[in-house]
């Protein structure tokens, strides 16, 4: 996560405003962030051949632990990353080091960073342009990337969709994510969430457990991890694209390129800077 949440406005149904900081703070540690992410990849090799092609240097919003930034560096991309949370920047040095490389990431707030270098590629994967919380913040956003991209170069984002299923979902029912294995241990985890929707200013307090459990399935430990996100629309984000300066944009419904035509599809939007 690379922006500090924000309160999406005096009409919000969510929790009470909290400072910027205390909103960060929300988020698992950096070692049990990985555990409960130890399963996903499926965007990885999407990530990995996009920066490849790049042509250039690459700049990764929201790097976090490395989830992506590693297979990144792996793969000789000239890759340069940040984010908000100075514990998973270390988490990520850390593991680096450990394949022998040296990663370029710093401390920022994607709706306000300053680095020296242009890129032909900044990225922000995991929807982690969603936790702008406010037009302003994703204006402020969209605007940073497009100051520090090359002429030609491309912003890609991911997004979820907002399904009628998703949005239609009881508020404050716990659900399970999914169950897995500990990678090294094996013993039995599982990651259950509940959501809280403001569908006026759509927004989306989510709450997530990650539950280790004994072999008959005892809860033995339970860390906990909160978040804000707001979602947006097809029309919207092409909006918000146009006010920040980027001229074209093309969106695919998913990470092989198909077209986005349900709302169950992901969002894969790229856009240019001419």
């Amino acid at each position: 996560m690379s922006a500090r949440p924000r309160a999406a406005g005096s009409g919000s149904a969510g929790p009470p405003r909290r400072s910027d900081r205390s909103a960060v703070k929300g988020y698992l540690a950096p070692a049990l962030y990985d555990l409960q992410y130890s399963t996903y990849g499926e965007d990885l090799p999407f990530w990995v051949e996009l920066a490849r092609a790049a042509g250039g240097p690459v700049l990764e919003v929201g790097c976090g632990t490395g989830r992506v930034h590693l297979p990144l560096l792996q793969a000789g991309v000239d890759v340069d990353g940040f984010d908000l949370q100075p514990a998973m920047l270390d988490e990520l040095r850390r593991k680096a080091a450990a394949l022998g490389a040296t990663p370029r990431v710093h401390e920022a707030d994607m709706r306000d960073f300053a680095l020296l270098r242009r890129y032909a590629l900044v990225v922000i994967p995991f929807r982690a342009f969603l936790h702008n919380l406010t037009t302003a913040d994703q204006l402020a956003t969209l605007r940073a990337c497009h100051r520090h991209l090359l002429p030609g170069g491309r912003l890609v984002v991911d997004l979820f969709y907002p399904s009628f299923a998703r949005l239609t979902e009881r508020d404050g029912e716990w659900r399970l994510e999914r169950e897995f294995a500990h990678p090294e241990s094996g013993r039995p985890l599982s990651v259950v969430s509940r959501r809280r929707s403001d569908r006026v200013n759509q927004t989306m307090w989510v709450e997530m457990e990650l539950r280790e459990h004994d072999e008959r399935g005892a809860v033995l430990a339970t860390h906990p991890q909160s978040f804000a996100l707001r979602w947006i629309y097809k029309p919207e984000m092409e909006l918000l694209f146009q006010v920040a300066g980027f001229a074209r944009r093309e969106v695919a419904g998913g990470f092989d390129g198909r077209p986005l035509l349900h709302d169950t599809d992901q969002m894969i939007w790229t856009a240019w800077k001419d």
